[in-house]
């Protein structure tokens, strides 16, 4: 994936997990098409084989893959191995900048080691916050700690870089792009790869669920099993799908919390575009997770969030989703109202127009002093308006 010229400037972009690898996706193919970037996609293994699978949809694949030895599974043991692994990789790459994307392990790891060898690190993702470092835990605070050393700030939205301007980030060092992921949701549509599972009955109305959040984990997940146990049982000609985490705990726990419920069905984790494919077809969707968030909004889905609070406030704002924490009982009123309702036709995503990677790019050039690209700037580009 990386050139060699020596009028390149190479970017080094950092994924671990399943998201990152989708939300950067974008990004990396908009950086192969323009000469002025030579390109390296490292996979830090932090969740093994998820980079790969998630890259897999849009043609591209980790130039290097590292892989951190772990034993205890704490946050800590994580974060050196990491720090360690990537550190190596800058002595014997030496990029011009690295991408960092979101809230993850690899995103801090990846941003301090960068930070620590003098190379600019650009946030992509940056400026999400619920001002609770309890909740997400502990992603709230590594967006935060990134947002101290980070050399460029991509914001997703205005309220992301209202979040940076109120932290004191210069309004130089932030430009707002639009979320990447609906770059990758549009691709996927477009394509025509974004298809449902063929085990999905058309006739009955779906419900899409998911639960991972560390902050959920124990009384949060029951909790939340048990409205879905509940909604299920007053709305027995739905179907509730529960997508697990790959975490075999998480997993586990699912899977025995919906075993004796009819009309509720566990699947493992699904391929990234089947998953879409699948949040096409749904009527409402129950999560915890960001990622989801986003997605459900853009394609116009009913969302219920089992939180508290929310780094996302767009997809409320917009109507699109709404809290309803793990209270069983509110997640069953809410859910049998949106069940009667139904979808409504999306409109515009409150994350963004598809044109996020476009203008993440243009940043990029301006950080790293690259040459005009004549091509692009023949392209009409206009303010992510989010």
């Amino acid at each position: 994936m990386c050139a060699s010229k020596s009028t390149t400037r190479e970017v080094l972009i950092l994924a671990g997990t399943r998201p990152e690898g989708v939300k950067t996706a974008p990004l990396i193919r908009r950086l192969l098409d323009d000469p002025r970037f030579a390109v390296r996609v490292a996979d830090t293994g932090q969740q093994p084989g998820r980079v790969t699978e998630a890259l897999a949809p849009f043609g591209l694949q980790p130039e290097v893959t590292l892989r951190p030895q772990r034993r205890t599974g704490s946050l800590a043991e994580l974060a050196a191995a990491l720090i360690t692994g990537i550190d190596d990789l800058l002595t014997h790459h030496r990029p011009a900048a690295v991408v960092a994307q979101g809230d993850t392990t690899t995103a801090l790891a990846g941003g301090a080691a960068a930070f620590w060898r003098h190379v600019p690190v650009v946030h992509l993702e940056a400026g999400l916050r619920t001002n609770d470092l309890d909740r997400p835990f502990p992603e709230e605070a590594n967006r935060a700690m990134l947002a101290r050393i980070a050399a460029l700030h991509l914001a997703p939205t205005r309220t992301a870089r209202a979040n940076l301007i109120g932290e004191g980030v210069p309004a130089g060092a932030i430009v707002v792009t639009g979320n990447t992921v609906v770059d990758a949701l549009r691709d996927l549509v477009d394509r025509g790869s974004a298809q449902p599972p063929e085990w999905i009955d058309p006739t009955r109305q779906l419900v899409v669920a998911t639960v991972h959040r560390r902050e959920n984990w124990g009384v949060g997940v029951a909790a939340t099993l048990e409205g879905l146990r509940r909604l299920a049982q007053r709305r027995p000609d739905a179907q509730i799908v529960m997508v697990a985490h790959p975490n075999p705990r998480l997993s586990a726990e699912v899977t025995s919390g919906l075993a004796e419920t009819t009309n509720a069905r566990v699947t493992p984790p699904l391929p990234y575009p089947q998953m879409i494919g699948l949040l096409r077809v749904a009527d409402l969707v129950v999560t915890d997770s960001g990622g989801l968030q986003e997605e459900a909004a853009t394609l116009g889905v009913p969302l219920l969030i089992t939180r508290d609070t929310t780094e996302r406030p767009e997809a409320l704002a917009a109507g699109r989703g709404e809290l309803v924490g793990t209270d069983p009982e509110r997640l069953v009123s809410a859910g049998l109202r949106h069940l009667v309702t139904g979808v409504s036709a999306p409109s515009r995503s409150p994350f963004g127009d598809g044109r996020a990677s476009e203008r993440s790019v243009a940043a990029i050039a301006t950080l790293l002093g690259a040459p005009v690209n004549r091509l692009a700037q023949r392209r009409r580009t206009t303010p992510a308006a989010t």
